[in-house]
């Protein structure tokens, strides 16, 4: 049974017309209600619902309530939900680009960048994305990407070398990063790490600095490289159900699609934000972040434009047709936004209004 609702309001026992019928989606995350993206939906929900004049709602449940990391596609084809947050990485059979997208977690970027030009390639340079999304009975809304994420560990390091040998969580693309410093990369769950690092099965993970207070890992980790190795790129985090977007009037439809550009904006100022303030609370409990050598600095640059060919192999392999111009769109929009984020000294309502002339005004 769909949850998406158009609720007629009844008067002298005859209906509404269906312009007339409010409209209530619920919407189903992972991610905890702290998580930016989840800030960034709120206040997209909020936007969308006082510009409809109270017509269109939102049930946003979030932290899994009702759909996990791993049950959320199959939640919204089955109607558990209308819409939710998709982790193309998780999918990678079925979302093949999705999930390449998301392997070029080294392409250097900001949340802000990053996260409008994923929504750039995919939604309007991408003809290949959008038809994935449908055949997953998807139409995807919105993307948004993460901050930057770092090398962390157990005890200081000098050099990658320190690192031959010992286990590093890692997922995507930073399971090749971790095997080429000559680790040994393991896909710990992340809700494990902290206990894998308190029984000494894991010196090191590469993740979101977030992880070291949502996951509590400042209680193992005494060391961050201060080194950016990438982030999140690809989440579809606005993945609405192609049967309930198609069954939305015209109206709605408008509705929603003005506030795109404020969940995105809004998501990105909300990680920028939280990184900074996990940070400063990391070095207050004694979390040491490292300045890297001049030869971490090199190593990691080598890393980053060998990924690019990387990603292109990878895709082709898996039978992307054209991986290598889905690629090369993604580095263009990163070079267009990453200096459009340098023109505005990343401000945030600037950012949005640029998001909406270039990109969500053409949806």
């Amino acid at each position: 049974m769909k949850h998406f609702i158009k609720s007629a309001i009844l008067a002298f026992g005859l209906a509404t017309s269906p312009a007339l019928a409010d409209v209530k989606i619920t919407y189903g995350s992972w991610a905890p209600d702290t998580d930016p993206a989840s800030i960034g939906v709120e206040a997209f929900a909020k936007e969308v619902t006082e510009a409809s004049g109270g017509k269109v709602t939102f049930d946003n449940l979030y932290g899994g309530q009702i759909v996990q990391m791993r049950t959320v596609l199959p939640g919204i084809g089955e109607g558990l939900v209308d819409a939710g947050y998709v982790a193309s990485a998780i999918y990678q059979a079925e979302m093949p680009i999705g999930s390449m997208i998301t392997n070029y977690a080294s392409i250097q970027s900001n949340p802000y960048a990053i996260s409008a030009a994923v929504n750039e390639t995919a939604l309007l340079n991408c003809e290949e994305c959008v038809a994935e999304d449908r055949a997953n009975g998807l139409t995807t809304l919105a993307y948004a990407g993460t901050p930057h994420f770092y090398l962390m560990c157990k005890n200081p390091i000098s050099s990658f070398k320190d690192l031959e040998g010992k286990s590093v969580r890692a997922a995507s693309a930073n399971l090749r990063l971790a095997k080429l410093m000559g680790a040994t990369p393991v896909n710990t769950p992340t809700t494990e790490v902290l206990e894998a690092m308190g029984r000494g099965q894991v010196e090191c993970a590469i993740g979101s600095v977030f992880w070291l207070q949502a996951y509590s890992l400042w209680d193992e980790v005494g060391y961050v490289l201060d080194l950016p190795v990438g982030q999140y790129n690809n989440g579809n985090v606005l993945a609405m159900s192609t049967e309930v977007w198609e069954g939305l009037d015209p109206a709605d439809q408008a509705a929603i699609k003005a506030g795109l550009p404020t969940l995105v904006a809004e998501a990105a100022a909300a990680g920028v934000a939280k990184a900074k303030e996990v940070r400063e609370a990391s070095i207050e409990k004694g979390v040491v972040w490292g300045e890297p050598t001049d030869e971490m600095r090199s190593f990691l640059n080598d890393w980053f434009v060998s990924e690019s060919k990387t990603v292109r192999s990878l895709g082709a392999e898996k039978g992307i047709a054209n991986a290598d111009a889905i690629a090369s769109a993604l580095e263009e929009s990163v070079a267009k936004w990453n200096q459009i984020v340098e023109e505005t000294g990343g401000d945030k309502d600037a950012i949005r209004e640029r998001m909406q002339t270039e990109i969500f005004s053409k949806l």
